[in-house]
């Protein structure tokens, strides 16, 4: 797996405030999870979801490649190992994590890793224990025609159903999927998106896809 991906420190994720409320809107998947086993964040950056999760009391720890990422949030208190995800994962327990959080880290990876990966997440959740993935929705003109390829670490886009079916041949439920907008997009864009979204139908859609998965 190549260690470029999922750079914390990737201009094209916003603001520390925008990143908070974009993960904010899936920190509950990983709450439900069974409290006694921890959270672990892959591709986890300056820790933005740790630290939320942290606010509700629940245990964490971050896997980063990203040196300076990582240096940033070990300076925050949090538990963040300097690593390669997948070869991370190959090194846990089966069974010892209650949620698994992956937010745009999967495009950055060729099929055959992302396999692996949903497969070693699989292994590493506890019974009940939630796998959330985040990463761009290639159904959305605007991110397939342009956005997606501004990041020159990404590898391939997974689309919702293909996402799903791979995490179904892991051994997991999905208990929800969707796509949805990150917050803080310039009032001045909305009404030329309504339009397009008009025009265009499901083209010109919400720029990501998430789907959780429930061993």
């Amino acid at each position: 797996m190549n260690n470029v991906a999922g750079s914390g420190l990737n201009e094209f994720y916003g603001s520390a405030e925008q990143l908070r409320a974009y993960h904010a809107r899936f920190l509950n998947y990983a709450i439900a999870a069974p409290a006694e086993f921890p959270i672990l964040d892959l591709g986890c950056g300056t820790g933005v979801f740790l630290e939320l999760a942290r606010e509700r009391g629940r245990a964490g720890r971050g896997v980063e490649c990203a040196a300076e990422a990582v240096q940033l949030a070990r300076a925050k208190g949090l538990d963040v190992v300097e690593a390669d995800a997948l070869e991370f994962l190959r090194g846990q327990a089966a069974s010892s994590h209650g949620a698994i959080y992956c937010a745009h880290l999967i495009e950055h990876l060729a099929p055959p890793d992302a396999r692996a990966l949903l497969t070693e997440a699989a292994r590493v959740l506890t019974m009940q224990g939630r796998l959330i993935v985040l990463t761009p929705n290639p159904v959305s003109l605007d991110v397939i025609s342009e956005t997606f390829w501004l990041d020159p670490t990404h590898v391939r886009p997974y689309p919702r159903p293909l996402l799903e079916r791979m995490m179904r041949r892991a051994g997991l439920e999905i208990l929800a999927s969707g796509h949805d907008n990150p917050p803080g997009l310039p009032r001045r864009v909305l009404p030329r998106r309504l339009f397009l979204r008009i025009v265009l139908g499901k083209h010109y859609g919400a720029m990501n896809t998430f789907v959780v998965g429930r061993k």
